[in-house]
């Protein structure tokens, strides 16, 4: 008979991180969680690890977009139309 830890992957524990995860990965992987160290093991270094992420990148995430880049994309998209 297989273990939660047989059909939860890797993937599985990014999403559930992430918040990705739909409700019945939610359940599965909270009871993992209380049941295998290895799993706790992981969330916790994946959730350590979004969280050093978003201190690295949400400020500049959140910098306005520089004009000239916005007009080389507007220019680009004016004129992918033409062949």
């Amino acid at each position: 008979m297989p273990t939660l830890l047989d059909v939860i992957t890797i993937e599985d524990l990014s999403a559930y991180v992430d918040g990705q995860a739909d409700s019945d990965l939610v359940e599965a992987v909270d009871e993992l969680n209380g049941q295998d160290d290895r799993c706790a093991e992981t969330v916790t270094a994946f959730a350590a690890q979004t969280a050093l992420m978003h201190r690295a990148f949400d400020p500049i995430a959140r910098e306005p977009v520089p004009d000239r880049l916005i007009a080389l994309v507007r220019g680009h998209a004016a004129g992918a139309g033409e062949d």
